[in-house]
């Protein structure tokens, strides 16, 4: 029988053993209700501040408080719903151009990149100082893996008075992350894509802005996100972050080997496949191709038969297929419905502790997108 090679870890990792274990642990505990005064409750409590102290020194974080939601999606709403003014880059999770309801849209180029140029002229003409404006560009693109310039995106914005944040979902785990010297106002993460369980996510924000909730209630999380606090998923999301400060670096050099060692080898099989935002800075682990002539959903249902489990690039929504409108903003409109993600584990951590992907797995799957192309001619 042949093994089944998942190659979806952006859509989410799998739990990692240790944080497996933290949870087991964790529910041997007791009953732990933060919000109760008694020992189990001041359990529960302190599980959620080490949670917030470990994920602050992950991310270099010393003038910000975190509240922990349901989600990245959760957060962003969270956020959002403070702002009337928001501006978006086109190439953003659905979670920011569901939930930001604006039309102010900064373009990208060939390669998924941020048209600064194009931000400072908008920025300099629009923006109202009577009504604060937030400007929301992702660190890292779901689909393409393109890593974008957040340091120049702060500076621009800045210089208009304007905040600034960052979808950094697909960043965590696979790029250094630090907010002394990004001077972000606001951060969202997800805990399942380091390994964490599914149903935790976080906003972190400058502790100097206040914000008001979107989930009234019980005033949990300082007011912020009231309902029970998710024990299981903060303790998980804790435990993952603690391993990846563990590591002297985000090590991931055999991550970008494997993914980089599929690339040569697809492009020596099927020499009519488009790599996106191959010139582009991008994090090791993300390639998304197409083929001219094959839908994405073809491809996708063909390599799952054959024991891959892959996406497509816009594989984020509910279990449907749509056009990419990553791969449509950056200029490749009729190859929008034929973009195949393939991502890799986020780091080399991730990549020994769980599953060994071999070179072999690796070019059986060339061999079967290649087989793609001929079966459509």
């Amino acid at each position: 029988m042949i093994k089944r090679t998942y190659l979806d870890y952006n859509a989410t990792v799998p739990i990692l053993k240790d944080v497996k274990n933290s949870l087991i642990n964790c529910m041997e505990i007791g009953p732990l209700n933060p919000s109760s005064i008694h020992y189990f409750g001041r359990k529960g409590k302190d599980i959620i501040d080490g949670a917030k102290s470990n994920i602050k020194n992950l991310i270099n974080a010393n003038n910000e408080e975190i509240v922990f939601t349901s989600s990245a999606t959760e957060a962003i709403n969270l956020l959002f719903s403070n702002f009337d003014n928001i501006i978006v880059s086109s190439i953003e999770h659905l979670a920011v151009l569901s939930s930001s309801n604006t039309n102010h849209v900064i373009p990208v180029d060939k390669n998924g990149i941020i048209d600064l140029n194009y931000l400072e002229l908008y920025l300099k003409k629009n923006v109202n100082k009577k009504n604060q404006t937030l400007v929301s560009v992702m660190w890292v693109n779901n689909e393409t893996g393109v890593i974008q310039p957040i340091n120049e995106v702060v500076k621009i914005a800045k210089k208009y008075e304007c905040l600034v944040h960052s979808d950094a979902a697909q960043a965590l785990g696979k790029i250094k992350i630090n907010l002394e010297e990004t001077e972000l106002d606001f951060l969202t993460l997800s805990g399942h894509k380091i390994g964490a369980p599914t149903g935790i996510g976080a906003l972190v924000y400058n502790n100097k802005l206040s914000l008001k909730p979107q989930i009234l209630g019980g005033g949990q999380e300082k007011g912020l996100r009231s309902g029970t606090e998710n024990i299981l998923g903060i303790m998980g999301f804790n435990e993952a972050a603690k391993l990846l400060m563990n590591t002297s670096k985000i090590d991931c050099s055999r991550v970008q080997f494997l993914r980089d060692y599929f690339t040569n080898k697809v492009k020596s099989y099927s020499p009519n496949t488009i790599i996106f935002g191959e010139s582009a800075n991008r994090v090791a682990n993300t390639l998304l191709i197409a083929l001219p002539n094959v839908p994405g959903d073809l491809a996708l249902m063909k390599l799952d038969l054959e024991s891959f489990s892959v996406s497509s690039g816009s594989a984020c929504s509910s279990g449907k297929i749509s056009k990419s409108h990553v791969i449509n903003a950056m200029g490749y409109k009729k190859l929008a419905s034929n973009s195949v993600r393939f991502s890799f584990p986020p780091n080399d951590y991730i990549l020994n502790s769980e599953s060994l992907i071999t070179v072999k797995e690796l070019d059986r799957l060339a061999d079967c997108w290649s087989n793609l192309e001929l079966k459509t001619i």
